[in-house]
């Protein structure tokens, strides 16, 4: 999990910085990020899986959005 810093502040000649849990992005903000990570021809293949499985096809299930999720450091 990833930290953001909220305070910094000098204790006995030492930084000290106070960190709190960074939310991550929305899974509707993660779904755009990873299809603008897609190469043409990905994205021209996740248009095609769209199209025709139509409500079946779940973005969030794939495996490709699956692989690219644990690269990522929410």
């Amino acid at each position: 999990m990833s930290t953001c810093s909220i305070a910094s502040s000098t204790f006995q000649e030492k930084e000290v910085v106070e960190t709190t849990p960074c939310r991550p992005p929305s899974v509707e903000r993660q779904k755009e990020m990873y299809v603008d990570s897609l190469s043409p021809k990905e994205k021209r293949a996740y248009l095609i899986a769209k199209d025709h499985l139509g409500m079946s096809f779940t973005l969030e299930k794939s495996v490709g959005f699956l692989e690219w999720k644990k690269t990522q450091e929410f």
